[in-house]
């Protein structure tokens, strides 16, 4: 399954600590969201983990991305690896 998870946490060490979290289970996108191929099983682990992190002023959200419309996703611009990235 692929799941876009994205956060708004307002304090630098939680931030920190998410972000390195979740750079292991995915690619980072924009500064806040990333996009994870995993089971749903692997991501309900995750959130555990992830509730261990934050507070109830913080936001993180989780999407699932219909397999069905993948075809339809379109991404242009500067992945991590630093190169231009474009599907169809």
């Amino acid at each position: 399954m692929r799941f876009i998870v994205c956060y708004d946490v307002s304090d630098n060490k939680k931030r920190n600590k998410l972000s390195k979290l979740l750079k292991a289970f995915g690619i980072r996108t924009q500064y806040s969201v990333f996009e994870i191929e995993t089971s749903k099983a692997t991501i309900l682990k995750l959130i555990d983990e992830v509730e261990q992190i934050i507070d109830e002023i913080d936001k993180f959200f989780v999407y699932t991305v219909d397999e069905s419309k993948i075809k339809n996703l379109v991404r242009i611009g500067v992945a991590e690896d630093g190169k231009i990235t474009e599907i169809l």
